[in-house]
């Protein structure tokens, strides 16, 4: 990633933050609210590939633990495998640039995303957090995703407008990566 990526990623995460705790949190949908950080991660994938969707999934999720009372370090370890998981799916569509299969991969990578938040959740000792709570999380996220990938996904795209953004593993063609 380039300076000026993070000149550009940074501010947006936080206005992402600030649109989450200010706007987001007080729309219940079915007891739980959506939630716009994990569609950063899965849009940075879909703009910019796996590698930088994975950064991208790492700041924002570094961001939203600032603001859960649950394990520090569960948002970055799901985000970075949402926005490397949107980034492989987008490398192996290549051929499909259009905006609303992006989109609809975005909403799809925000659902499994959340319910693999409460997954890990679960793993790393959380009682709790599956069951029917995980179902209504699931259908609310799913719900804001609807709404808010087209602006995350433009966002994303001007985040990384001007980087030359490989699609696919940063292994040469031809060779491995040790050589």
């Amino acid at each position: 990633m380039t300076g000026t990526n993070w000149a550009r990623l940074v501010p947006f995460v936080l206005v992402g933050l600030v649109f989450q705790v200010a706007v987001l949190n007080d729309v219940t949908l079915f007891g739980a609210h959506p939630d716009v950080m994990i569609l950063i991660a899965a849009g940075a994938g879909m703009a910019a590939g796996p590698q930088r969707g994975a950064v991208a999934g790492f700041v924002a999720g570094l961001a939203a633990d600032l603001v859960v009372n649950l394990p520090y370090g569960l948002s970055p370890l799901t985000f970075v495998l949402v926005g490397f998981g949107t980034g492989m799916l987008r490398a192996n569509l290549a051929s499909r640039e259009v905006e609303s299969t992006q989109a609809a991969a975005c909403v799809a990578a925000a659902a499994l995303g959340t319910l693999g938040y409460a997954l890990l959740g679960t793993i790393t000792g959380r009682s709790g957090m599956l069951g029917l709570v995980t179902v209504y999380a699931v259908l609310a996220v799913t719900l804001g995703a609807l709404v808010l990938s087209w602006p995350v996904l433009r966002g994303m795209r001007w985040v990384f407008a001007g980087s030359r953004a490989r699609l696919g593993l940063a292994v040469p063609r031809g060779g491995s990566a040790l050589s």
